[in-house]
């Protein structure tokens, strides 16, 4: 055998082995989205369970009840977005308006500090952040989001997903639980049962309770960044509540935008607007955790990080979202399936 058959094979076998590798990669990729979508669709469906249970403990049927929800819900949007959407829309043209140029005092307040300690940085007094800059900013910080589903018939089927599946789930319960349960021998189906019923009830009162603080935060960042006289307090304050979603995180992320436009403006704003925020972030860990959180899953600051900077590392925006209800599950898990094991063993 001469040895340009020998090389030919060895190039045939590298370009397979490279063909396997992407197939695997891909195949993961669209696996991990799945799993994302079907845990979104869960986590919804476990919120809009409350009110189903108890209109259902009132004889109600359970797809009467959501139906009834689902109505509620629209309603209620709407009379939110017509009061409220013309503003929002107002403020956003603003903020999109400003928001460039306090981030261009931002960086040549930080450039001028840095010269005036000896410390060089690029780009010069004509060196400004173009739009395209911005944009590819903007681009990558979505990126972790729309990405993840790579094009909008993909998005479209997603929201789709994220419509019926948590729906149907609400409305039929018992089919999946019970499909879940006859994975399990005979003998540990009781034990699978229970699990998924604190599995649910810890869920759910942690959502009831991250709502909660979504509420409050919100509420009192809005009214703080009105009176300090940050442009666009409500819709700044509207995010502040959104990011709430995530403990901690979340805090730190709803701050940064007013922190960024208070540059803009008076100097002494950026200590308020802070000021403002360590308090909002003061009442949500010291007052509003410890009173909404007594029947949920409490969770050590350490594990809220660690989950979300590692979900968000390999799955985006979307994985850093669902890190910190997928933390409170498994912590039922281990609680039910490991320590309660090993103590009734040793016990």
């Amino acid at each position: 055998m001469t040895r340009g058959n020998l090389s030919d094979r060895g190039l045939l076998r590298a370009v397979l082995v490279a063909f396997a590798l992407l197939a695997v990669w891909r195949f993961a990729a669209a696996v991990a989205t799945v799993a994302l979508l079907l845990a979104t669709a869960l986590l919804l469906a476990v919120a809009l369970s409350a009110p189903v249970e108890a209109l259902h403990r009132r004889k109600v049927p359970r797809p009467a009840a959501v139906a009834a929800i689902v109505v509620v819900v629209l309603a209620i949007l709407g009379v939110v977005g017509y009061l409220l959407l013309p503003t929002l829309v107002r403020e956003v043209a603003l903020l999109a308006s400003s928001l460039p140029d306090a981030v261009q005092q931002l960086v040549e307040r930080v450039r001028e500090l840095a010269n005036r300690l000896g410390v060089k940085i690029g780009g010069g007094s004509g060196g400004g952040i173009s739009p395209r800059t911005l944009a590819n900013a903007a681009r990558r910080v979505l990126g972790g989001l729309l990405g993840l589903f790579g094009g909008l018939a993909s998005l479209f089927t997603a929201l789709l997903v994220l419509l019926f599946v948590p729906l149907y789930l609400t409305a039929m319960p018992e089919p999946v639980s019970d499909w879940v349960v006859r994975l399990f021998p005979p003998e540990k189906r009781a034990k699978a049962r229970e699990t998924l019923s604190e599995s649910r009830t810890s869920l759910l009162g942690w959502l009831q309770g991250r709502l909660f603080s979504m509420v409050v935060v919100g509420v009192l960042a809005t009214v703080a960044l009105y009176f300090i006289g940050v442009p666009g307090a409500l819709f700044l304050g509207v995010f502040s509540g959104l990011v709430a979603f995530v403990p901690i995180i979340g805090s730190v992320a709803g701050a940064i935008p007013p922190l960024i436009l208070a540059f803009a403006g008076n100097p002494w704003d950026v200590l308020w607007v802070l000021l403002a925020y360590l308090a909002i972030q003061q009442v949500e860990s010291n007052l509003l955790t410890p009173i909404v959180m007594q029947k949920a899953v409490s969770l050590h600051p350490v594990v809220v990080i660690a989950s979300v900077t590692v979900a968000g590392a390999a799955f985006g925006v979307l994985g850093a979202l669902l890190a910190v209800p997928a933390t409170v599950v498994a912590g039922i898990l281990i609680q039910k399936l490991w320590f309660e094991r090993l103590e009734g063993s040793s016990g």
